[in-house]
């Protein structure tokens, strides 16, 4: 009994063995099982896991980040050793360049000005009467400020006293 402990891939093996032999396929089966499950546990673990890709702190250029270990902040020695310069330059005052490790995304609000064309004087009487009635919804909506209604007031009186004299 204590010799089946010695080696437990030789016990397994004679148990498998002596399974087969009595027609016991339930064993057998859970042995393949568990056979195809320790193939796709290697399968998986000899995969690797992409962690992505960085770019260069000073040459820009793409690496490739390896399944373990430190992010890379350099493609090579000789970009390390450049930025270690620039740094070291930056400290001593000679340079006033500052070695940035990553790359920041700023999100800003851009203002875009359009130029839209104004009919500054109507020529048909169909201009004029979208116009007057631009002007009335506004009014009615209030999207015109009472300070502006005032300085309207003359206006539309004069337009109100020349239609009159035309309209009769």
């Amino acid at each position: 009994m204590d010799e089946q402990f010695k080696n437990p891939k030789a016990h397994l093996r004679a148990l498998e063995r002596r399974a087969a032999r009595r027609g016991q396929a339930r064993l057998i089966r859970l042995r393949d099982e568990r056979r195809e499950l320790a193939r796709l546990d290697r399968i998986a673990r000899r995969v690797p896991k992409d962690r992505g890709v960085v770019t260069c702190g000073w040459c820009g250029t793409s690496i490739k980040v390896a399944r373990v270990g430190r992010m890379p902040k350099w493609c090579s020695s000789a970009c390390r050793h450049r930025a270690w310069e620039q740094r070291r330059a930056a400290e001593s005052g000679l340079v006033a360049v500052e070695v940035v490790d990553r790359a920041v995304e700023v999100i800003r609000e851009v203002t875009k000005t359009e130029t839209v064309p104004v009919v500054v004087s109507p020529t048909s009487a169909t201009h004029w009467s979208e116009l007057l009635t631009t002007l009335a919804d506004r009014l009615d909506q209030g999207r015109i400020y009472d300070r502006d209604v005032s300085e309207l007031l003359p206006a539309m009186s004069a337009l109100i006293l020349a239609f009159n004299r035309r309209a009769r």
